[in-house]
């Protein structure tokens, strides 16, 4: 089916609109998606929080576990710690459980969280409150070590998924912020395909309304001059259209048709002329009125084409023609009438297309500002990750300085301990000698028990020799006191050292205590440092992980001022979209509408009514 030009103009200025309305909407939905606080950006808001939450605490225990920690092994500072443990801690972990159970996370994560991290904070918690800390306000050396053993486990297992949780946010963030900057290429592409091929189709139109239009009004004009002029050899152009131009000639083929049967009546007229003069000259006035008739039908026709070919499309032929030229005058004036319709709908669809444009520009220019707003969010986000990257860095340096004075602490709990284990053995040896002594002084005490009967005997014998025997029985005399003192002194000695033997003992005793006090010293020593090693890997990590963050923060700066550019890209569109609808309707203007006015030509226009009411 073939379309006329109203009904043309109207599907092209459909099409156009419905491009704008479709670019408008592509960019609305671009904004709304990718805005700040909108559905994307605060998923990704939430991972970051909870990765701040949980790295450092409240949510990771660490602090907790380290002050408990601190609190078992200097017992000066165990009421200060615990009290710091119930009292801001735990409140602290308690606000922040309360806001992630409430917060709208990715399902993953919260689940993640809520089921795992939450739970095996709770377990920390009540080994905590329930088990270590009154163990430790209490004194309690027997409970201590026990309940602290279980606090650290239930630690390590909080801290295992701690860190499972931060992969796993980690991932999200970085997925959330693959699919917004692909979002953001592919909607920023098809909003300027859309703008592109709205021009186009403008331009085309404009192109094909001069073409089916404008060159057809100049053409018919030129042939009504010649067909004013008396030629009517020439056959009426576009005839065979089915639109207003076609209708148009149309009728000037009837005119043309009708002049052309006129000349064949007025030659025949002529011949017969000399046979027929009587009735030639019956019929002259009738002949004379006829002819002036359509001079006048000649130029009222003329005089409304030629304001027509000046684009005034308020031209009428009001002024009734004869009967037979009735029909040549109701197609003219219904012709210009519907030109006249179709041009205002074009002048209507301009200012539409005008209009759209100026938004599109507005909404263009208001998503430009906005996107260098988020640019300068994101630098800022940039500068703060750096700030923290260096001080976290500053953490892992000084962990590392603790492990190293803590490999030092180690190495002398360790030589103490060897000291010890010395001290025990020379004291066993001490206890030895000890032994052997005594065993030496019981055979003293034995010889001189001997030497005193001995002596004894000997008095006896001197007693039965007599004078003779008197100087021997004071010998055995002397010999007899010499074995009791030296009983004597051998008791005294064997008390001593059975003394020494017991003091000996007891230090054997305490020194072995102090080994294994030592022992255990060593051993939570090296606890100590492992934690700290782990300490040390986790801040090397976080360092890691940190730089990443921030490499990709760059790339979203990076990545939002491309946007801007392509934002401002898309108004400089819009805007040279507006200025031909400018230049379409400044073309426009040369037409003069029913209802409307111009600035060129309407002083002809008025002329020429008065001409034709004349």
């Amino acid at each position: 089916m073939k379309l006329n030009i109203a009904r043309g103009l109207a599907i092209f200025a459909v099409v156009v609109a419905a491009g704008l309305i479709a670019s408008i909407g592509i960019q609305n939905y671009a904004f709304n998606k990718l805005r700040v606080n909108g559905e994307m950006y605060r998923q990704i808001v939430y991972g970051k929080d909870l990765v701040a939450d949980i790295l450092p605490p409240p949510l990771y225990v660490v602090e907790s576990y380290m002050l408990a920690l601190e609190a078992v092994q200097r017992p000066e500072v165990a009421g200060k710690n615990i009290d710091r443990i119930q009292n801001v801690l735990k409140p602290a972990y308690e606000d922040r459980r309360k806001y992630w159970q409430a917060t709208a996370l990715s399902t993953d994560l919260k689940e993640k969280l809520l089921n795992d991290v939450l739970i095996k904070g709770d377990t920390f918690w009540k080994v905590m409150q329930d088990e270590l800390a009154p163990a430790i306000l209490n004194h309690d050396s027997a409970v201590i070590p026990t309940a602290f053993e279980k606090l650290a486990t239930n630690f390590h297992i909080h801290e295992t998924a701690v860190n499972q949780l931060v992969d796993m946010a980690n991932a999200f963030l970085a997925k959330a912020e693959k699919d917004a900057a692909e979002q953001t290429s592919i909607l920023s592409a098809i909003t300027i395909a859309s703008a592109a091929v709205s021009l186009c189709l403008l331009l085309g139109g404009l192109y094909a309304f001069r073409r089916r239009a404008i060159v057809p009004l100049s053409a018919m004009r030129d042939y009504m001059a010649i067909l004013a002029g008396g030629d009517y050899s020439k056959e009426v152009p576009f005839s065979h259209r089915v639109d207003e131009i076609g209708e148009m000639a149309r009728a000037v083929t009837v005119f043309r048709e009708s002049a052309q049967e006129r000349n064949k009546i007025r030659e025949h007229q002529d011949a017969e002329r000399l046979a027929q003069a009587q009735r030639d000259a019956a019929l002259a006035a009738s002949k004379a009125d006829e002819d002036a008739g359509r001079e006048r039908i000649i130029v009222s026709l003329s005089r409304g084409l030629d304001r027509l070919s000046r684009g005034d499309l308020t031209v009428q032929l009001n002024e009734a023609f004869a009967p037979d030229y009735e029909r040549l005058r109701e197609q003219f004036n219904s012709s210009v009438r519907t030109l006249s319709g179709t041009m205002r709908d074009i002048a209507t669809a301009t200012t539409t297309v005008r209009t759209g444009t100026s938004e599109i520009a507005t909404s263009t220019d208001d998503l430009a500002r906005r996107t260098e707003h988020q640019a300068a969010s994101l630098e800022q986000a940039a500068s703060a990750l750096d700030q923290i990257t260096v001080t976290v860095k500053n953490s892992s340096e000084r962990a590392h300085e603790a492990n190293a004075m803590m490999t030092v602490t180690k190495e002398s709990a360790s030589y103490s301990a060897t000291v010890v284990h010395e001290a025990v053995a020379a004291m066993e040896k001490i206890e030895a000698s000890s032994v052997h002594i005594g065993e030496i002084i019981n055979v003293i005490d034995e010889i001189a028990f001997q030497t005193n009967l001995l002596a004894l005997n000997a008095g006896v014998e001197a007693a039965r020799a007599g004078e003779a025997g008197k100087g021997f029985a004071v010998v055995a005399q002397e010999v007899r006191d010499l074995a009791g003192r030296s009983a004597k002194l051998a008791k005294e000695i064997k008390q001593l050292v059975e003394t020494s033997s017991s003091q000996v003992s007891t230090g054997v005793a305490l020194v072995n205590r102090t080994g294994e006090a030592l022992n255990s010293i060593d051993q939570q020593v090296l606890k100590v440092t492992t934690l700290i090693e782990a300490i040390v890997r986790s801040s090397s990590e976080q360092t890691t992980a940190l730089v990443e963050v921030n490499a990709a923060v760059n790339t979203m700066d990076s990545v939002t001022q491309q946007n801007a550019a392509m934002a401002e890209e898309t108004s400089a569109a819009c805007r040279e979209l507006g200025n031909e609808a400018l230049h379409l309707n400044h073309l426009l203007s040369r037409f003069a509408l029913e209802g409307t006015e111009r600035t060129a030509g309407s002083a002809y226009s008025t002329t020429t009514r008065l001409a034709l009411a004349g």
